[in-house]
């Protein structure tokens, strides 16, 4: 597949290149005189401009210096695997001139024009090197602008009083869908339990000792007496939470959270369809696969009035934006 779509882009280059010299070959076009313009070079030329994205969520209870550097240098990342990826899908393109604008206040923060030609001298080489010797045009204004930007950021994240846009700028939305197993008392008795649902973290909470995720979920869980996946007894959940998100010490990789939940639960499968109150309490760790995708791993306890307490394992795969 690669090869054909190298074979069809050499054969677009050699049509258009072969349309510009017959635009340039003039004594073909009815002039008196017999010799045309030489071409010498042709180029193509590509302008885009796009919007840096903020750093992980995990990252976003940071101080706001060590933040700033970490934006920083994610920044230079993107823009470095932006471009190859450009020139890799865009093989008719020859120059590129891009634009990367803050996620927050608007302003230009990277800007540059790159030459396919101008490729970095050997492997191995840091992301700041590659840029600069892609080209000089690149790394004066960058680095420039990372410096007065980030300078701008500390000083506005001092001042005494936050505007509202602060507050709420550290913000995700997380997408779960989660699979485990009840264990009824008494007996530890096991029964499915699916759980879907739907968080979003709030800048403003970031302090709060309870949570900064608040989650709104449903749950089925199987109420009959026999089996395990799915019998005509059943136990559905709808409930709000308070979820706190915190690391873990010398990694990244692997964090933790604690969850608190109440909502009602409704038995169906009698004569009576009967509501009653539910509250539990969960801890957990989140795997990070990378920046959208996580595992989660989950212990709870749970109550539901008039019946027995019970546990529940399940893991979980969630989608953050």
């Amino acid at each position: 597949m690669m090869y054909l779509k190298s074979f069809l882009s050499k054969r677009k280059m050699a049509r258009e290149w072969k349309a510009i010299q017959n635009a340039l070959a003039l004594h073909r076009r009815g002039e008196v005189r017999r010799d045309g313009l030489n071409l010498i070079s042709v180029s193509h030329h590509l302008e885009i401009e796009w919007r840096a994205r903020d750093v992980h969520p995990w990252d976003r209870g940071t101080e706001d210096g060590e933040r700033e550097v970490l934006f920083a240098e994610q920044s230079i990342a993107d823009t470095d695997a932006a471009l190859s990826r450009l020139f890799d899908e865009l093989p008719e393109v020859n120059v590129i001139e891009f634009r990367v604008i803050h996620p927050d206040s608007g302003e230009r923060i990277l800007e540059g024009t790159v030459e396919r030609s101008v490729r970095p001298s050997c492997p191995g080489l840091s992301v700041r090197t590659k840029l600069w010797q892609r080209g000089v045009a690149i790394t004066i204004v960058a680095i420039m602008a990372f410096v007065l930007s980030s300078g701008a950021r500390c000083a506005q994240s001092q001042t005494a009083t936050a505007s509202p846009e602060a507050e709420t700028s550290s913000t995700s939305t997380d997408l779960f869908v989660m699979i485990g197993s009840d264990f009824d008392r008494p007996g530890l008795v096991p029964r499915a339990n699916y759980n879907i649902g739907i968080g979003h973290t709030f800048g403003f909470l970031k302090k709060d000792p309870i949570g900064d995720e608040l989650t709104f979920g449903y749950t089925y869980e199987n109420a009959g007496t026999h089996g395990f996946l799915h019998t005509a007894y059943g136990e559905h959940t709808e409930s709000a939470g308070v979820m706190k998100n915190f690391s873990l010490h010398k990694t990244k990789t692997v964090t933790g959270y604690t969850w608190l939940q109440s909502g009602i639960t409704s038995y169906t499968g009698n004569a009576r369809v009967q509501n009653r109150l539910d509250s539990g309490v969960s801890l957990g760790a989140i795997v990070h696969c990378n920046n959208n995708n996580s595992i989660w791993i989950q212990e709870s306890y749970s109550k539901v009035v008039t019946v027995p307490w019970y546990t529940t394992s399940s893991i979980g795969y969630t989608y953050s934006w």
